[in-house]
């Protein structure tokens, strides 16, 4: 689903980061109509039932769900793309040598070591069309296995990463990037840093993503050639709506009464 949105022409696809494990706010952010999400079990506090949870509930919308796993091991993305999630996000890929080893673990064999899981949701629970062949072929060329370029290291190796066998995309995450650089986000450096990573990225033919923050971003990202963009987060969403409805009401209640 996600790799098909990856590869059609027009704008950037557009996603959010998904937080919470609440099936209502699934419904909401799927029914606004967003193109895809990354379920976050980095940063969320998201067990594995959750997050087969949100898969199948995103996936029956029309929203491609991927998720970003907690490190670079094996035991639940293997289960999260057997739930049947459109791709895996894997965090602080450091280089080349590194995005080899890690997306490996995500290819069927003889290309990688991803074990064989035919019983599961991925493969309609054994009765897929088309049998194991189809389950193993979707496997290798429907998942996206996208690196997470957030240190400087990876930047400067971005052309090493690119070329892992098995990638299928990149996304260049600013906020930790300017943390690995020692600069505040939103400096200079770090905006060239990831202009320079969307560049190399752009070269070498490999669809690229970030986050972005505000229209101006959006538009200059797209222009550089980001095939997918990052806007906010569910949490970040409801608790925005709550202190702008909190404000206005504040600020109505204060107005004055005005007295025929």
């Amino acid at each position: 689903m996600f790799q098909k949105l990856l590869r059609s022409p027009g704008p950037p696809v557009i996603g959010t980061f998904v937080k919470i494990p609440a099936l209502e706010i699934a419904e909401i952010i799927g029914g606004a109509g967003f193109d895809f999400v990354v379920i976050d079990t980095e940063h969320a506090l998201l067990s594995v039932r959750d997050v087969y949870s949100l898969i199948v509930v995103y996936s029956r919308m029309g929203v491609a769900p991927l998720v970003r796993i907690t490190d670079h091991g094996y035991g639940d993305a293997q289960r999260y793309l057997d739930a049947g999630a459109a791709g895996i996000l894997v965090p602080h890929v450091s280089d080349a040598t590194q995005a080899k080893t890690v997306m490996r673990q995500f290819l069927f064999p003889p290309e990688g070591s991803r074990g064989m899981g035919y019983a599961a949701r991925a493969a309609q629970w054994g009765a897929l069309e088309g049998g194991v062949a189809e389950y193993v072929r979707a496997g290798q060329e429907d998942v996206a296995r996208i690196a997470m370029i957030e240190e400087q290291g990876a930047v400067e190796d971005i052309e090493g990463i690119l070329a892992a066998p098995g990638l299928d995309a990149v996304f260049i995450g600013p906020g930790d990037l300017s943390l690995s650089m020692g600069v505040p986000g939103g400096s200079p450096a770090v905006h060239d840093a990831v202009t320079g990573a969307i560049e190399a990225a752009v070269r070498a033919g490999v669809p690229v993503g970030t986050v972005v923050a505000g229209e101006d971003q959006i538009r200059l990202r797209a222009e550089q050639g980001c095939r997918f963009i990052l806007v906010g987060n569910d949490t970040g969403m409801i608790s925005g709506a709550a202190r702008r409805a909190l404000a206005q009401a504040r600020q109505a209640g204060a107005r004055p009464v005005s007295v025929p």
